[in-house]
């Protein structure tokens, strides 16, 4: 390794040339790992690149997020970066990425270096490998993927496993089996009142008794947070099930004592029946889940499902099956042309998400958005969206079909990640396209919530080459101090005003001096939901740019656009 590793970083004895302390660091077991202030890596000695695959000029200038497994939440980082700025060195086991895609478990110590003013300077990472042997490592990582990391007990994952071969083993024979979901009752206020360490314990210790008491042909598992999701096969009668969740409510009742305090838990028990009561594992958790609902209203310990409690809640089916679709991404990509009003051509597509769900096709994104926003999965979302678009991108350029542009939906939630702008150029540098022939699309509200932020990330992603168009102008705020203070090249004029032009003479006259104003300031203008050749001519009087709508195509997959758009326009 060449010393012009420690070109950004000097170390601070004159007494220690650069290439001693070289030859010190590369001839230890250790990878280091030394970033500045901004976390971006100015240093990595040997072992590391003998660890991770990665050599110092792949990583320069990028962070360490580069090594990120997507095994540990973003939480974990963030608790990560707290401590390590608050005392100055964070300890601890973590999963990591090689170059060549392997998940590796390692120690880390991070140290923060600060100077003479008491200001972080640089970050130091001191990290080796845990496991080097495959068979534990593989191990480990069955561990961490199907169990809960706080109470050891099953996941949602492996439980959902577990229940998918229950419907085909009970399908054949014809036996039943139920589903129980329940949550511990007065455990948030336990929590507040004796803070999160004392509530881990306290889930740790109850986690302990019910498995203790959990037949090997059952299953417990934590489902998330304080709610639990419990398979009982092999029952004669609903009493035997009754039987079964009084001993689990019974055992959760007795008394724990936790650091000398001693306290008393609750739980409420919702019960699905197969086949009665649905299925499928969304079914029957779902009917759970209402049964559980019902029982806390009623403050009953145990509820079965019952048609009359009415349909289960959409939001719990959904997040469930939207969870499982990120996992096994069935999230296709259809693409709508982009056409010039001048020249008549195509001059791009916006990509825009479908839903390939595996037993109701195409669902519209007006039917899982919204849950997504709520749920806070539209992130995930939005990145998968962003890396397949780019991933279609690089293939079409490869092809060469070199003058086509792609633009792609940020949701507002996910424009408010702080890892937008790293995350955006992560995926550009791993498909190897152009920021210059991708278009980033922003409702108004995104861009009103919060103005500083906004106008940082805007400028940032525009620097890096990507154009930046307004959707759906004039639905929002419609404030146009924002085309003045934000770099926006491009605006989409809502659908409802143009399907309101040709017979509502004051929208026509905002469109034409929404046109006006935007040629005096260089932005260009897309008339969108252009669906008749008499809203096409109105738009082309009006000297709008850009033209998307049924009357040209619908939306379409990536082979449908290919063979009609691109191979019959070369």
């Amino acid at each position: 390794m060449s010393i012009a590793n420690l070109e950004d970083f000097n170390f601070p004895s004159d007494e220690i040339s650069s290439e001693m302390a070289n030859i010190a660091l590369n001839n230890i077991q250790q990878g280091i790992m030394i970033t500045n202030k901004h976390n971006q890596i100015i240093y990595l000695n040997q072992k590391f690149e003998d660890i991770t695959g990665y050599t110092f000029n792949e990583l320069k200038g990028k962070t360490p997020k580069k090594l990120q497994s997507g095994i540990q939440e973003f939480s974990f980082y963030e608790k990560m970066k707290k401590v390590v700025i608050q005392t100055g060195k964070w300890e601890g086991e973590l999963w990591n990425r090689t170059k060549s895609g392997e998940v590796v478990l390692q120690s880390m110590t991070i140290i923060a270096i600060k100077n003479e003013n008491n200001e972080i300077v640089n970050f130091i990472g001191i990290f080796s490998d845990i496991l080097n042997n495959r068979t534990i490592q593989k191990e480990y990582l069955h561990h961490v993927t199907y169990y809960d990391l706080l109470t050891s007990l099953p996941n949602r994952f492996l439980f959902e496993k577990r229940v998918v071969a229950s419907l085909k083993q009970s399908s054949q024979s014809k036996k039943p089996f139920a589903i129980i979901y329940f949550q511990l009752e007065n455990f948030t206020e336990i929590n507040q009142q004796h803070g999160f360490l004392f509530g881990d314990i306290l889930l740790k210790r109850t986690a302990t008794r019910l498995n203790n008491i959990t037949s090997d042909t059952n299953l417990v598992t934590r489902w998330s947070g304080t709610e639990f999701a419990w398979i009982i096969e092999n029952f004669d009668s609903l009493e035997v099930i009754k039987d079964e969740i009084s001993k689990f409510a019974d055992k959760i009742g007795e008394r724990i004592l936790v650091n000398g305090i001693e306290v008393n838990l609750e739980a409420r028990f919702g019960v699905s029946i197969y086949p009665k009561d649905g299925e499928t594992v969304s079914s029957l958790l779902s009917k759970a889940n209402a049964a559980m609902n019902r029982a806390r209203k009623d403050k009953s310990v145990i509820q079965f499902y019952e048609a009359n409690m009415g349909k289960p809640s959409n939001f719990f089916i959904m997040e469930l099956e939207l969870k499982r679709a990120i996992k096994e991404e069935q999230f296709e990509l259809y693409y709508q042309p982009l056409i010039s009003v001048e020249t008549n051509k195509l001059v791009g597509f916006e990509a825009l998400i479908r839903w390939n769900h595996p037993t109701e096709g195409l669902i519209s994104p007006v039917k899982f958005i919204p849950l997504a926003e709520q749920s806070g999965l539209i992130i995930e979302i939005g990145n998968l969206v962003f890396r397949k678009a780019c991933i279609q991108l690089s293939d079409w350029k490869k092809r060469g079909f070199t003058d086509i542009k792609i633009s792609v939906n940020l949701s507002m939630n996910q424009f408010k990640d702080q890892y937008l702008v790293e995350n955006i150029m992560n995926i550009i540098e791993e498909t190897g396209v152009s920021a210059n022939d991708i278009g980033i699309e922003l409702t108004e509200s995104s861009l009103i919530d919060n103005m500083e932020e906004t106008t940082l990330k805007l400028h940032q992603l525009k620097h890096l080459g990507f154009y930046i168009a307004v959707d759906d102008f004039g639905t929002g705020y419609s404030s146009l101090g924002y085309l003045i203070d934000f770099p926006i090249n491009r605006i989409k004029i809502d659908r409802s005003f143009i399907k309101a032009m040709s017979h509502n003479q004051k929208i026509k006259a905002i469109v034409s001096a929404i046109n006006t104003m935007a040629k005096t300031m260089e932005i260009e203008v897309v008339a969108e939901g252009i669906e008749t050749k008499d809203q096409l001519k109105l738009v082309q009087k009006l000297n709008c740019n850009l033209v998307q709508g049924y009357l040209f195509d619908r939306p379409l997959s990536a082979l449908e656009a290919e063979q009609k758009w691109l191979i019959n326009n070369i």
